[in-house]
């Protein structure tokens, strides 16, 4: 793990980051979602909290959550989250969920991937 200092157990912002062994262990009990990085060698992983109400995603700077790339619109989508039941509102034609068009309010659960093409 070169670049990063070794640490036992931290919690940042409700994040709960431990070493075990090699790996580095993330975890949270609050709603999130995860970037994989920007392009397939990315080694960088960014955890996107979900706070209780409307979270926007897309191309626009002044979007909740920025998301560049190509077919990401300027408003992708949105989430909301209320009391920890987190729900996709897709905004833009090119919504995807583990692969599939969204045209409706869609529910997330653990594990969902691909909010956006």
């Amino acid at each position: 793990m070169s670049g990063l200092q070794a640490r036992g157990e931290d919690v940042i912002n409700g994040v709960d980051v431990r070493e075990q062994g090699s790996a580095l262990r993330v975890a949270t009990n609050t709603p999130h979602l995860v970037s994989l990085g920007t392009g397939r060698l990315s080694t960088a992983v960014t955890l996107h909290p979900i706070k209780q109400g409307r979270v926007t995603i897309g191309s626009d700077p002044t979007c909740d959550i920025y998301v560049v790339g190509t077919g990401v619109a300027s408003v992708h989508c949105r989430v909301e989250n209320s009391h920890g039941v987190v729900t996709l509102y897709p905004t833009s034609g090119s919504t995807l969920l583990d692969g599939l068009p969204v045209d409706k309010p869609t529910r997330l659960s653990q594990g969902n991937i691909r909010l956006i093409t």
